[in-house]
């Protein structure tokens, strides 16, 4: 579609409108929504569109701006309408702010506060900072859908909780193919240095890996299953930390990573208890 200039017939064309459209997830669906309409004008149609209209003074700017700011206040409370304070760490930690939005349905449908609510989403999507490897990570994606289900579970009433459980599933799996696809760059990168250093058999085998993302076979992939399947069938930590120390224990890693991995599961059961003491508390 395009928007014509206003003016003589002899004068240019605007640009053509552009239509900016948003994909947002909601239940695990995506939904994509019109958010805008961008009209480029011509510099002789802005031109024409200002005669008789002078500069606004300061007072007029800062006016404009108030109103402008209240404007978007007045929008971010729509979405959080029924949630917690956009103060809320929930809404101010990057790890989490960019996903705070999705979960719009565990405020509407929640048996506790909006602010407990939010600070459960908070320490349930959040991992220790520590540094480590693939398995780390697969740790960390599996003990968030552990916290996910529990808060589900526990706070968000029940004739929404099959909804929760969906989009907790597809949040969940999503993470999961963000991890593949950040592998994949790695892995791709990896081989056309190889390649550019004349070493074909290193940059084969890199590319075999890329090919065992694709099937879904690729150790990252298998190591992830794993876990998330272990905090999936089955509602006791104490079961989760003993088969993650034993699978270190019984791994073929370098003492080094071991270790890494070992720490990383202490933070990670000092993290949970320290979640559940929160839930308790708030039941």
């Amino acid at each position: 579609m395009s928007i014509k200039d206003v003016g003589a017939s002899t004068g240019p064309q605007t640009e053509p409108a552009t239509h900016q459209s948003r994909t947002r997830m909601f239940a695990g669906k995506e939904i994509v929504t019109e958010s805008s309409v961008a009209v480029s004008l011509s510099e002789a149609a802005l031109a024409r569109g200002m005669e008789g209209h002078p500069p606004l003074t300061k007072e007029e700017s800062e006016k404009n701006a108030r109103a402008m700011a209240e404007v978007r206040k007045a929008n971010m409370a729509a979405v959080t309408r029924g949630g917690p304070s956009l103060a809320s760490e929930f809404y101010g930690d990057p790890a989490t702010a960019n996903d705070a939005v999705r979960f719009i349905g565990f405020f509407q449908h929640s048996t506790m506060a909006a602010d407990d609510m939010a600070s459960a989403l908070h320490q349930a999507m959040t991992s220790p900072e520590v540094n480590g490897d693939y398995t780390t990570n697969a740790m960390d994606l599996a003990l968030m859908q552990a916290k996910l289900n529990k808060v589900v579970e526990q706070f968000v009433s029940a004739d929404y909780q099959q909804q929760a459980s969906d989009f907790v599933a597809s949040y969940i799996s999503e993470k999961a193919e963000q991890a593949d696809q950040m592998t994949r760059v790695v892995l791709s990168q990896a081989s056309k240095l190889a390649q550019s250093l004349g070493d074909e058999e290193q940059a084969k085998h890199h590319q075999d890996a890329i090919d065992q993302l694709s099937e879904g076979t690729h150790s990252s992939q298998t190591v992830r299953n794993e876990m998330l399947q272990l905090t999936a069938s089955n509602k006791e930590s104490d079961v989760w930390f003993s088969r993650l120390n034993n699978r270190v224990s019984e791994s073929r890693s370098l003492p080094y990573i071991s270790e890494i991995e070992k720490q990383h599961i202490s933070a990670l059961q000092q993290q949970w208890q320290h979640f559940v003491d929160n839930l308790n508390s708030v039941a």
